[in-house]
């Protein structure tokens, strides 16, 4: 019985001792070197991995000219440069220096040729940019949102930009572009202006008052959108043609006078001026365009001219003071929410045509003709 014993344990140490086996020393060293082998889309990956040329900002080569893409610096103030890799800068991409809010001073190098939209949008630290000679192209909106902007200054040599008082014009003056933002208080338009261009005063938020020049005949789309501190204007009896939202959240105007000539008032050209009391509305307008005085709410009675032949969609919906609308001519064609959200009574001359018992679904009433 002892010797089974005996040479069954023996038997189990030598199983033991093969199951547990160590790995040759050659083994161990091909595990060692062995490396999974890369698949085609990583060394694809690897060969589109981006090479940052520089750390503040990114910049495409395009022939033999270089563009500024995107700005990601930190810093308070930057040059940019007249060459990358020996090749001359000439444009300033769309919102290149976008949000950049750590900018106080930005100095545009002197081979830039355009400046894209919305380039320095957001850059509420600079107080003031030159614009150097060579510069063709400015994108609209390119200073948006640059709150504490004071002047836009052009050089002497510019032949497609000029500039008066911080303002920016074209070279003949007679086109404004821009106001900066950071501009405060009154402001007179340079002479011979003509046209205020699209968003010329987009949120100049500080500017209390206007004066315009005889000779000024288009006010471009948004060129007033969202000037809260303005609080009436008067334009020239020349202005043919209002843009738009020209007007649109002037939250503290209180009055306005549309000229003679004027024919149509644009999609919410006044929409959501929420002070806005009186507005004469001139013989000769023959439409009164979607939203053009949509949520006028402190309004309390307008008057409309016989030369008026049709009111938009919600023309003056929502403008919950509004008690009456008097017609001085025929009923003009509207649609039927054309003051949805408001409820005037509804005034026209007796003798007038096209006149029911409601109009857009408001009651109406007749008054003796003048």
């Amino acid at each position: 019985m002892l010797m089974k014993r005996l040479l069954y344990l023996f038997t189990l140490i030598f199983l033991i001792g093969c199951g547990g086996e160590k790995d040759s020393p050659k083994q161990t060293e091909e595990k060692k070197t062995t490396a999974p082998k890369k698949t085609a889309i990583q060394e694809r990956i690897k060969l589109i991995d981006p090479i940052p040329s520089d750390p503040n900002y990114n910049y495409e080569i395009i022939g033999n000219k270089a563009v500024i893409i995107k700005y990601n610096g930190s810093a308070e103030s930057f040059t940019i440069p007249a060459t990358i890799e020996g090749v001359p800068v000439t444009e300033i991409k769309a919102k290149a220096f976008a949000n950049s809010t750590t900018l106080q001073s930005i100095i545009i190098g002197e081979n830039v040729n355009i400046i894209g939209r919305w380039a320095f949008s957001g850059c509420t630290g600079l107080s003031s940019i030159e614009i150097p000679d060579g510069v063709t192209a400015i994108g609209e909106l390119a200073f948006d949102h640059c709150s504490n902007l004071e002047s836009i200054n052009v050089g002497e040599n510019n032949q497609y930009y000029s500039s008066e008082d911080g303002v920016l014009y074209d070279n003949g003056k007679t086109k404004m572009i821009q106001c900066p933002l950071g501009k405060t208080g009154s402001l007179a338009v340079a002479r011979g202006v003509s046209s205020i261009d699209n968003y010329a005063f987009r949120s100049c938020g500080k500017i209390t008052s206007i004066a315009f020049g005889n000779e000024v005949t288009s006010i471009g789309v948004g060129a007033f959108y969202n000037c809260v501190e303005l609080t009436a204007i008067t334009l020239p009896e020349a202005v043919s043609s209002i843009g738009g939202m020209a007007f649109y959240q002037c939250s503290n105007l209180t009055s306005v006078t549309i000229p003679a000539s004027i024919t149509t008032i644009g999609v919410q050209t006044f929409g959501n001026c929420s002070g806005l009391r009186q507005v004469i509305i001139p013989e000769g307008v023959t439409s009164i365009s979607k939203g053009a005085f949509f949520k006028c709410s402190d309004l309390a009675e307008v008057t409309i001219p016989s030369s008026v032949k049709f009111l938009g969609k919600g023309s003056f919906s929502r403008c919950g003071e509004l008690k009456s609308v008097t017609f001085f001519g025929d009923a003009p064609s509207a649609s039927s929410d054309s003051f949805g959200g408001s409820e005037p009574t509804i005034y026209y001359r007796s003798g007038s045509q096209g006149w029911g018992d409601t109009f857009a679904g408001l009651a109406t009433e007749a008054i003796p003709s003048e």
